[in-house]
């Protein structure tokens, strides 16, 4: 092994040099949350729903990815907005052919067995349905009628194709629906 030559340099003590590592190590770390920071404050600014501008009244909403669904929050609080009237049409009509009770149409088909079966082609559905209260809690249904329906998620049931009774002015009516224990 040949002996370098150290003429030269001049010596650096071991402790200088874990001093500037450090110091190196916190300037990086340091630039990279400002450059998160930054590039999270403008993806927030740029998933802005048109609710947010020019609109001093009432609570501001940021659109947001949840299960690849768009959902509006509101910053301050957490909460979720209130579904929209169109919202609720675009809920109801998902929801209504899952509620059909009708037979018209369907074939039953007998097998070499001797057994019977029949597609039901979407009906005659019970439907798992959840959704988030004010308090955070999660409340968690299974309907099998749009009535159920309407009444857990706090629609008009005439959105789901509910006849009003005869004398009795139609609307939405909340009412708590039981809580599944784990």
């Amino acid at each position: 092994m040949k002996k370098q030559n150290k003429k030269n340099q001049a010596p650096v003590p071991a402790k200088n040099r874990r001093v500037r590592v450090i110091t190196i190590t916190v300037a990086i770390l340091l630039i990279a949350v400002a450059a998160i920071t930054v590039l999270s404050k403008q993806l927030t600014n740029a998933n802005a729903s048109p609710s947010q501008v020019g609109n001093n009244e009432g609570p501001k909403y940021l659109t947001v990815k949840v299960a690849g669904q768009d959902v509006q929050v509101d910053p301050q609080t957490g909460q979720i907005k209130p579904l929209s009237p169109e919202e609720a049409k675009h809920l109801a009509d998902g929801l209504k052919p899952m509620f059909n009770r009708s037979t018209e149409g369907l074939k039953q088909v007998r097998h070499a067995d001797g057994s019977l079966s029949m597609d039901l082609q979407g009906r005659f559905q019970d439907v798992a349905v959840a959704k988030i209260n004010a308090d955070g809690t999660v409340e968690r249904s299974c309907v099998d009628n749009p009535e159920a329906a309407a009444n857990f998620f706090g629609i008009d049931p005439q959105l789901l194709g509910v006849e009003p009774a005869k004398g009795v002015p139609s609307k939405a009516v909340r009412t708590p629906a039981r809580k599944n224990a784990q």
